[in-house]
């Protein structure tokens, strides 16, 4: 803030490289450099370099979702945090970066960015004077959340200093927080003001509006960014969390997702590795790189593992019919990760995942364990798989990269925040405002996979109905932890805490598994011969039995089975293997595409029985019940056969199949938990507020530090 002119182009020259002038800087006046588009943009140019692109936010590890996997650093929640050592927030390179914006708002309105176009020149001056006022409003935004609290003598709950002027080292800089609510209305009125300028999204054909420009700020971002300032503003923290406020928030977020537009939610692979997918409102430039699989993937994928989530975290995940696991049937203690909320699986590395063929095994003396192929391994049993990209490999020899980006805006969160703010203004199932906040719900948990009966065709959520018929108490815990969920690793957890007033000490619990000396079953399918008696020919018979492990019963993307034109036809698919194999159990992973292919209404097994050469069906098989996004398995008695076929048939329409496994056993081979205490984080009560910067209240006596710092 108090840089001087000089300075800032230094800054500038270092991010252009399209300098032109044959006249040195030094000769350059303060009007000639700001009025050259190339010098004036530099000032924005500034503002998003000073943007944080970490993947993970590391408030993180002072939350019960995750320990590092060093011990001891995340020193802060261990009860090292004072008012000299506080790693939390970025004072000086937030304000830092709203200098530059607030200069660019003074100095650079005319622009000139094209000598011929006049129309396009003023779509540029008005696009990127846009951005200035969105840029100035998330750093803004960031202060806010980072630093707000009550101050030391009491008084209403302060922000921070709001400045939109250019300071000049004759201004009086000792200047006293706004209130809290004082800084809300400044953040609304710059995004208010970005929206107007700013174009809905960059989808376009043109240079200025095309994805290129995707980590520019945009009106949809300025949208959502509203919506979250006001929904912290309503929470208890910070105030009064009066009805009043929750309907303010309410009615913003479900302004901004009319202003979306489109009510459906990507899945999550089209989510987190497509920069085009408009699930994400805000993200930072995309770049090729495999920093983030180096710190994350576990050693036998041979990353450093640095990220262990928390079983207090795995324990969140429901089963998969969307009750909690502690009063599900599904759920069995001895094989805790059968039957899972889908999420489960995409977001954590656990033990016995099947990872582009490499099995990730945390057991006591795996070599995901610690002392296993790294020294440190897992501190919880689990490792961070939330964002990673699949088609990244780190094999010595075969390393490759992928594309990937920071997400800072997400309509997923948007989602979140209305859902949040309305079940709170008017509880789950009122529609003042066109949807209920359970409706919304049904969305997030619909692309999850929650279905509490499979045997009836789309998706039903007992457990979300029962929670809002309770009331909103009731649906409020249900809306906290899908909240945790969806955005875990992603650096609301924290916030989240501390905002709703919740208990800011947790004991971090992890899992040390025993494997079962038992030995491991054989998928008998891997070696066999497939046939069909017809597949259609765009499909891919041959990957039914390839190892691969699906993510739900859409995910084609290593091909399928399919008998499209086949409904009311029994159809099969048959395993011929080399010489007699002894059989037992099949698991069988369904296609859905919701249209042509669907799953079978009846299924049955048979065997080849070489002794009369006929097909018999296996006996006491322990049922057929079709299941979609999970494996359907089937036990039987064991039989020695060469051969053994599955029958199916859908009335209506055809039918897909992603894999099928026969195992040679039936016996369950269970490794053994136990959960055991990690770390103990320790956090006073006055921790719930950020101190503000100690230099700072040195520097300026006006800026009063937030209570028991």
């Amino acid at each position: 803030m108090k840089r001087t002119i000089i300075f800032l182009l230094t800054a500038i020259v270092a991010v252009s490289c399209e300098f032109l002038d044959p006249r040195p800087i030094e000769d350059l006046t303060t009007d000639e450099l700001l009025s050259n588009a190339v010098y004036g943009e530099g000032l924005l140019a500034q503002a998003y370099e000073l943007l944080n692109t970490d993947y993970i936010d590391y408030t993180e590890y002072y939350t019960d979702n995750a320990v590092p996997a060093v011990p001891g650093g995340n020193a802060l929640a261990l009860g090292n945090w004072t008012v000299q050592n506080n790693p939390i927030g970025e004072w000086d390179a937030w304000y830092e970066a709203i200098g530059y914006l607030n200069m660019y708002l003074r100095d650079c309105e005319d622009l000139l960015y094209s000598v011929s176009d006049a129309a396009l020149n003023e779509v540029l001056q008005k696009q990127r004077r846009g951005e200035a006022y969105f840029m100035r409003a998330w750093y803004q935004w960031l202060l806010l959340r980072t630093y707000a609290g009550y101050p030391q003598g009491g008084g209403e709950c302060l922000g921070f200093p709001i400045v939109t002027e250019v300071l000049n080292t004759s201004d009086n800089l000792d200047r006293p927080r706004n209130t809290y609510e004082e800084c809300v209305a400044q953040i609304a009125k710059d995004c208010d003001s970005a929206i107007v300028l700013l174009p809905k999204w960059y989808n376009g054909a043109e240079s200025y509006n095309s994805n290129a420009n995707a980590g520019r700020g945009s009106a949809m971002a300025a949208w959502a960014l509203k919506a979250r300032v006001y929904l912290y503003a309503a929470s208890p923290a910070y105030g009064p969390s009066t009805q009043d406020l929750w309907i303010r928030a309410a009615q913003v977020a479900h302004d901004a997702m009319v202003y979306y537009g489109d009510n459906n939610l990507h899945d999550f692979d089209n989510t987190t590795n497509n920069s085009t997918s408009l699930n994400n409102i805000w993200i930072q430039t995309e770049y090729s790189s495999n920093d983030w699989e180096y710190s994350f993937y576990p050693p036998s994928l041979y990353g450093y593992g640095s990220c262990n989530p928390s079983q207090n975290l795995i324990d969140a995940f429901p089963a998969r019919n969307g009750y909690p696991i502690d009063e599900s049937t599904l759920y069995n203690p001895s094989n805790p990760y059968a039957s899972r909320d889908g999420r489960f699986d995409r977001f954590i590395f656990r033990n016995g995942i099947d990872y582009n063929g490499t099995v990730v095994k945390t057991y006591i003396g795996g070599p995901d364990a610690p002392g296993g192929l790294s020294l440190q391994g897992t501190r919880t049993g689990y490792y961070l798989r939330k964002l990673l990209n699949s088609n990244v490999r780190l094999t010595p020899g075969d390393v490759t990269t992928s594309y990937r980006f920071k997400v800072f805006l997400s309509k997923t969160e948007l989602y979140l925040n209305f859902i949040e703010a309305a079940n709170e203004a008017y509880g789950p199932d009122d529609a003042t405002l066109g949807f209920s906040a359970n409706s919304v719900l049904e969305i997030i948990r619909n692309r999850a996979g929650i279905d509490s009966d499979r045997a009836t065709s789309g998706h039903q959520d007992q457990y979300r109905l029962d929670q809002a018929a309770a009331g909103k108490d009731a649906f409020r815990e249900l809306v906290r932890n899908e909240r945790r969920l969806e955005l875990c690793f992603e650096g609301h957890r924290f916030w989240d805490i501390r905002r709703w007033d919740l208990p800011l000490d947790h004991t971090i619990r992890g899992a040390r598994i025993t494997k079962s000396n038992l030995p491991d079953p054989v998928n008998v399918a891997l070696g066999a011969t497939v046939s069909t008696d017809y597949c259609s020919s765009w499909e891919t018979l041959s990957a039914v039995n390839d190892g691969f492990v699906p993510a739900s019963s859409t995910d084609g993307s290593n091909g399928k089975f399919g008998n499209w034109n086949s409904a009311n036809d029994w159809g099969w698919i048959q395993y011929d293997f080399a010489q007699p194999t002894s059989i037992a159990k099949s698991e069988i992973y369904w296609f859905t595409d919701g249209g042509g292919l669907l799953l079978p209404e009846e299924v049955y097994i048979e065997y080849y029985d070489s002794a009369t050469d006929t097909w018999k069906s296996v006996e006491n098989p322990s049922g057929y019940l079709v299941t979609m996004d999970d494996w359907t398995t089937t036990v039987f008695n064991t039989v020695e056969t060469t051969g053994v076929r599955i029958n199916f048939i859908n009335h209506s329409q055809s039918i897909g199949v992603i894999e099928w496994r026969v195992w040679d056993v039936s016996y369950i081979n269970y490794d053994s938990y136990e959960y055991v205490n990690v770390e103990n984080h320790s956090f006073q009560d006055y921790m719930r507020y950020v101190p503000v910067p100690y230099d700072q209240t040195l520097i300026m006596s006006n800026l009063r530090q937030n209570s028991g710092w």
